[in-house]
């Protein structure tokens, strides 16, 4: 189930369930400005979900073509979205026009938190087995770096861009640390 909360009252108006389509396992969520569509991802069965967030209704899966997908990011700039795939090492890239998976771009080990840097529209990511977070340019979709975060961690997990300082932040779970990256 897909609960929608009041951004003003904190009240649950209404749920999207599972007769709309199959949530296997629903796990991250993105809002796409330009179509007015919720992407939903399924880890259960490899999928996301497309759901028209004014009537409510499914409008397609999408097999991503990756393993075990968790953390989903909208690029604003391009229209597409970014689906870290947490079993397969991989990121699905997702035109937000046609709603197609377009490309999977390899990262490292256990990808599992994305954020978007909206100032060089780099995507960022966590890989949460190998402590190492991958960039990739939001235009070529493309890996331009790999960045070693915390080598004794090895479970990097959250990761958040700040608009206010352009500092990307990560947890590191096992160390019980936030990494800052300028």
């Amino acid at each position: 189930i897909i609960s929608i909360i009041n951004g003003t009252s904190n009240i649950v108006m209404s749920n999207i369930s599972q007769t709309i389509g199959k949530f296997f396992s629903p796990d991250g969520i993105a809002y796409n400005y330009d179509n007015g569509n919720l992407y939903v991802t399924n880890r259960g069965s490899d999928t996301v979900s497309v759901i028209n967030s004014t009537t409510k209704t499914l409008v397609k899966i999408i097999s991503t073509g990756g393993i075990a997908p968790s953390s989903i990011i909208y690029n604003p700039v391009n229209n597409y979205l970014y689906v870290a795939n947490t079993g397969s090492g991989t990121v699905s890239v997702i035109n937000g026009t046609t709603n197609n998976a377009v490309k999977n771009i390899s990262t490292g080990a256990g990808p599992i938190g994305i954020t978007y840097n909206e100032y060089n529209g780099n995507i960022y990511v966590t890989n949460s087995i190998n402590g190492t977070v991958t960039v990739i340019d939001g235009l070529l979709n493309t890996v331009i770096d790999t960045i070693d975060v915390f080598a004794s961690d090895n479970n990097l997990t959250g990761i958040t861009f700040n608009s206010n300082n352009e500092n990307v932040y990560v947890a590191n779970t096992n160390a019980g640390s936030i990494s800052i990256l300028g």
